[in-house]
């Protein structure tokens, strides 16, 4: 038994204290993942196909995936965020597989980087796969779309390889392997797929995967880090939200600073007046002088 296993060696947590916890940026992203995911359920609708068939397909994948013209319409560009969190609603196992990586990788990586960092660096992995996945449209001349977080979760993959290269895992959920195998496995199965090589499936985004562990190799390799980037978390940005309406607060409420301000600009006035004359004021500093006048007499009038 080790010493964090006894009683003694663990932390104690009030219920406030647990509720008021951080929630794991993992579980989050899972979160928003399977949101997405019922939102293309519910918007979903038959669409014929060049073939007299009709499947079921959502306006929002339509609106969410990358292709080979994001790229050159840059009003277009959120696409290679947004593509990272749909998946096919004919297939439930897109979501669920790409769900069951990141909960297993995401976490370790999660805990190594800090939640900040690891939000970063997620979203830029999606980032560069969708750059990537585009150009691979664009280079093919295909119209296809491109969805899904596969290309985020195996750049969460091959980090979590750098970082426990000797970590035991069950490859298909059978095979035990280290974790540096598994990343070996992974970026030799994308560069066969993308070379037309060899290919489970016709429909995976070899490319969009290679760009996520490289990004991640890179990332490790040369000790990159994304901390000086704004912070994109929901409670980041409502604390700025909240501190900017707190300025905005502070500055309207403070009229004994404008009296200062103007009480300074007064006496360059009356200098001016007494060295040049009134005539040569400016429309400007004669409304000043006029402001201080009704300040100071509502001030005396309190």
């Amino acid at each position: 038994m080790g010493i964090y296993d006894r009683d003694y060696g663990r932390e104690a947590y009030s219920p406030f204290e647990q509720s008021a916890a951080p929630r794991s940026m993992t579980f989050t992203l899972i979160i928003i993942n399977v949101f997405v995911f019922i939102a293309e359920l519910v918007t979903r609708d038959a669409v014929p196909q060049s073939d007299g068939i009709r499947v079921l397909d959502s306006f929002l994948i339509d609106w969410f995936a990358i292709n080979s013209e994001t790229l050159m319409e840059p009003w277009m560009w959120w696409q290679f965020l947004t593509y990272g969190f749909a998946h096919d609603v004919s297939n439930i196992n897109h979501l669920l597989f790409n769900m069951i990586g990141l909960f297993v990788f995401g976490r370790d990586v999660e805990n190594r980087l800090g939640r900040k960092e690891f939000l970063r660096f997620y979203l830029i992995a999606v980032i560069a796969g969708g750059v990537v996945g585009s150009l691979t449209h664009w280079f093919a001349g295909n119209a296809n779309g491109t969805i899904g977080a596969s290309g985020a979760v195996i750049a969460t993959a091959i980090l979590f390889a750098c970082f426990f290269p000797n970590r035991e895992l069950l490859l298909m959920m059978i095979i035990p392997v280290k974790a540096w195998v598994m990343a070996i496995i992974f970026i030799t199965a994308d560069l066969a797929g993308a070379l037309g090589i060899f290919s489970l499936s016709e429909n995976t985004a070899f490319t969009v995967h290679l760009a996520g562990a490289f990004f991640a190799l890179g990332y490790y390799r040369f000790g990159w880090n994304f901390r000086s980037l704004p912070d994109l978390s929901i409670g980041s940005l409502q604390r700025r939200v909240r501190d900017r309406s707190r300025k905005m607060s502070l500055k309207i409420h403070n009229p004994d600073k404008y009296l200062a301000r103007d009480a300074e600009e007064a006496d360059r006035i009356l200098a001016k007046i007494h060295e040049e004359g009134e005539a040569s004021l400016t429309s400007s500093e004669r409304k000043t002088l006029e402001r201080y006048s009704r300040l100071q007499r509502e001030k005396r009038d309190r």
